[in-house]
């Protein structure tokens, strides 16, 4: 008896090469129960792919091969989905030795032949012994197509690809396959996934070397305004993957205090909260505090507490000095450095928190870890907004007297600084997970 075919049949969007290529999957656990969809980055290249959370993604190696353009697709499987049995169909321009073999999604070789043919069109059978959705790749001397093929029931037999000979007439019918979502990706290649369940993002950043299914984690934090955030793990701790955008109010640059809080917005000159939400910066940046603000409480010191939720989510909290040397610590950065004051060089550790886009000059981080740090510049002293595009600047909960440390990314470096300074200054938030 046929099994129930479950998934709808679309134009097939990109090519593949076969063989080498490495196929990531994804589950759901935490807050959601499903992977909604996959935003797959190469951080090198900044090229990108979106996918449905419950389908493949096909990181394909870049090795001068040549692929061929949909325009050009020289054959058709049918029927697709199938009964254990399938034909595939070729047309051929010129003589030459073909290439055909059946991959399982995970890499596996299933099935290969190699024939010598003429021109025209030929006929192959397909024979697969297990259910389950596999990878047909089709190689001639014009490159390599793919084609995902879906086996429905099992045959009980051996799986083999057995060559029929030409085809009386021309190809079948032209019909819908199923997408097959593809990357560019070269030995060594960072690989931000953003995946979204529900109303959670969670980032992951990879350098696979083999075919993996991804367990993603979703977390709770949002806001009391009710905005979500994206989250990412670096080593043992979940951090905020985006600047803390929480607006209760909002002040020109021109009003400070070091005790009351003030909320601000880079370049926004004036008090009304939905115009300040409104601008690019506050979309792209999130919200300078002051440390009043910050911590979310009146007077120059906070209480003394080992978890201050301050102005993050329920379930968050404004990291402490020591927590950002864990963060560093994990990144690479030696105990000695961590523990300093000043810019500190050692692992890199600037280059691995920055994002690969929206700094200035050759600024621009690998983003290895995640954390997307966005160079949303800062509130002076004294009023006025500095240096937008060039520093990522971020509060801790920690006072080592009338001051607080803070942590600074600037483009012109791969470090990270650790100084402290006056509460009225406006610098972005960081949570961490409690």
């Amino acid at each position: 008896m046929l099994k129930p075919v479950i998934c709808c049949l679309l134009m097939v969007s990109s090519l593949i090469l076969c063989g080498q290529n490495l196929r990531m999957t994804f589950s759901a656990a935490g807050a959601s129960a499903n992977v909604d969809s996959v935003k797959a980055t190469n951080l090198r290249t900044n090229l990108h792919v979106t996918l449905p959370g419950n389908d493949t993604l096909i990181l394909a190696y870049v090795t001068g091969i040549n692929t061929v353009s949909d325009a050009n697709r020289k054959g058709i499987v049918f029927p697709n989905p199938f009964s254990g049995k399938t034909t595939l169909m070729a047309g051929i321009s010129k003589a030459q030795t073909v290439s055909l073999e059946v991959y399982q999604l995970n890499g596996q070789l299933t099935a290969r032949t190699q024939t010598a043919v003429e021109p025209g069109t030929h006929t192959f059978a397909l024979s697969l012994s297990r259910v389950g959705v596999y990878m047909v790749c089709l190689t001639t001397d014009q490159g390599t197509e793919g084609y995902k093929i879906i086996c429905t029931e099992s045959t009980g037999n051996v799986d083999m690809i057995r060559y029929v000979g030409p085809a009386q007439g021309n190809l079948a019918p032209s019909f819908k396959e199923t997408t097959i979502y593809t990357l560019g990706y070269t030995s060594g290649d960072i690989i931000l996934y953003r995946c979204r369940g529900g109303v959670h993002t969670t980032i992951i950043t990879d350098s696979p070397t083999e075919s993996k299914k991804y367990e993603v984690t979703f977390v709770q934090c949002a806001d009391p305004d009710g905005k979500n955030y994206a989250v990412v793990k670096i080593g043992t701790q979940t951090w905020m993957a985006e600047n803390l955008a929480w607006l209760p109010a909002v002040s020109p640059s021109s009003k400070g205090s070091d005790s009351l809080k003030y909320y601000y917005v880079y370049n926004y000159e004036d008090s009304l909260v939905p115009v300040a939400k409104y601008s690019v910066n506050y979309k792209t940046f999130g919200v300078l505090y002051n440390w009043p603000a910050a911590m979310n409480k009146a007077g120059k010191k906070a209480p003394a507490k080992a978890t201050i939720q301050a102005a993050c989510p329920t379930g968050w909290h404004m990291p402490e000095d020591g927590e950002w040397k864990i963060l560093e610590q994990s990144l690479g950065m030696s105990q000695t450095e961590a523990d300093s004051i000043n810019l500190r060089n050692s692992g890199e550790v600037g280059r691995k928190l920055k994002s690969s886009q929206n700094w200035v000059a050759e600024g621009r981080g690998s983003n290895a870890s995640g954390f997307t740090a966005l160079p949303g510049g800062y509130r002076n002293l004294h009023g006025g907004f500095l240096r937008m595009d060039e520093y990522a600047l971020f509060w801790t909960a920690t006072q080592p007297d009338t001051t607080a440390w803070y942590r600074s990314l600037y483009f012109h470096d791969h470090g990270v600084s650790r100084f402290y300074t006056l509460p009225e200054h406006g610098l972005s938030v960081r949570c961490v997970k409690d």
